[in-house]
């Protein structure tokens, strides 16, 4: 077994980035399980992980993104890249898929949406729109994607030092310099499990992108209760539909004003000068240039509309908590047993009331939407997620002091 030292660190670090195996990948990550990584030898295996594929040269000053550290129900990852692009940036989002929707497998709902470019469709893209959405593959950042899907595999996620590796290695490969991230705490997060722990991840974010010449911030919100109520690959479509459309209520409207405020605490530009018909335009400019058909999405909306067919209603009156945790693999696991592609869509939920609200006995819930195989399933593991309660003592941001008996 290893001793701490950093050049027993690079040994699997090193050994690793030569070789993506199986052995070497559980060999780096039992060494970091047991020591964790110092701020200078997460560099070198940020460095050696970009470094695995191709890198962008595009000398581009503006070229910036805001990518997450994962978590249930946020639209960041699809709302800023539209907002950044807007302030006047270029966005280059090299990115992983997410559970159950992230920000690359929602849009690869959308027909002929290409996510696997090369170099030069790259530069192309850009030029066109100055915004790009791809996924880390055989050609970007290969060992991160290898080393990031046997973390999924495996159940180790949620190791900070991995995280800000994988994280900057994409931006680096890209050639990024400008990064801001969504960090998503949850008893489920990837970055923390509160925001004591959140926030000292944060800071070792920051410090280790400055050692790799980015210049970043992190946005910390509360992973533990819904951004906004549209939870799943087309509903995260639909959701853009509506705050296109002027259609938001006011939890989506409050979701898309925080990604729109974390875009202009990393832009060069601070300057606000756009409508929702000039948001809804730039999104459609970007799945038209990588060959999205606006119809196919369209369509899919329409369609995600249509199937919220079934409700759950509350069963008393009370105070609604809900569990995203259960929601997420409640989704994921239906997800997993569709293969009818590589990213699959075959259910959602749609939030009528959000956490600590006060609900009526009877009253809707959520709708949700599923395919008739696995629907029965679906809503009693969705219906699972959701209890009431009249305790009134840690409903939302309440904090009630007592003295005796009340």
């Amino acid at each position: 077994m290893w001793d701490r030292t950093t050049l027993n660190a690079l040994i699997p670090i090193s050994n690793f980035i030569a070789d993506n195996s199986v052995q070497n990948m559980t060999k780096l990550i039992e060494y970091i399980k047991m020591y964790d990584l110092t701020d200078s030898e997460i560099v070198i295996l940020t460095k050696g992980l970009a470094e695995s594929g191709t890198t962008l040269m595009l000398q581009e000053n503006s070229l910036c993104d805001i990518p997450s550290t994962g978590g249930l129900s946020s639209l960041s990852t699809l709302l800023c890249p539209i907002y950044l692009k807007l302030l006047g940036n270029k966005v280059l989002k090299l990115g992983v898929p997410g559970r159950p929707a992230g920000g690359i497998d929602v849009l690869s709902q959308i027909e002929g949406y290409r996510i696997n470019p090369v170099y030069f469709e790259i530069q192309s893209w850009l030029a066109k729109s100055n915004y790009v959405h791809f996924i880390a593959n055989e050609e970007f950042t290969p060992a991160d994607s290898k080393l990031f899907h046997f973390r999924k595999q495996i159940n180790a996620l949620d190791i900070p030092a991995l995280v800000i590796s994988s994280l900057l290695s994409k931006k680096i490969a890209v050639g990024l310099k400008n990064v801001g991230l969504d960090v998503r705490v949850a008893e489920y997060g990837n970055f923390g499990t509160n925001f004591e722990d959140a926030r000292r991840n944060s800071e070792r974010f920051n410090r280790i992108a400055s050692l790799l010449g980015i210049s970043s911030k992190c946005f910390i919100t509360n992973g533990m209760v819904p951004q906004q109520p549209f939870i799943g690959r087309g509903e995260s479509l639909l959701a853009l539909k509506n705050i296109f459309e002027n259609k938001d209520n006011e939890y989506l409207r409050n979701h898309s004003t925080l990604c729109l405020k974390m875009s202009l605490a990393i832009s060069l530009n601070k300057k606000i000068d756009f409508t929702k018909e000039d948001v809804k335009n730039a999104f459609f400019e970007n799945i038209e240039v990588q060959g999205g058909s606006i119809k196919s999405f369209n369509d899919i909306v329409q369609k995600t509309e249509n199937g919220h067919t079934q409700v759950i209603l509350s069963t008393k009156s009370g105070f609604l908590s809900i569990n995203l945790l259960k929601i997420r693999d409640t989704i994921v696991e239906i997800q997993n047993s569709v293969h009818t592609s590589k990213y699959s869509d075959p259910c959602g939920v749609i939030l009528m009331r959000m956490s600590n609200q006060y609900v009526d006995r009877g009253e809707v819930i959520c709708t949700l939407r599923c395919e008739n195989s696995f629907m029965k399933k679906f809503k009693q593991n969705i219906e699972a997620a959701f209890s009431i309660s009249e305790n009134t003592n840690s409903i939302g941001n309440l904090e009630i002091v007592t003295y005796g008996k009340i």
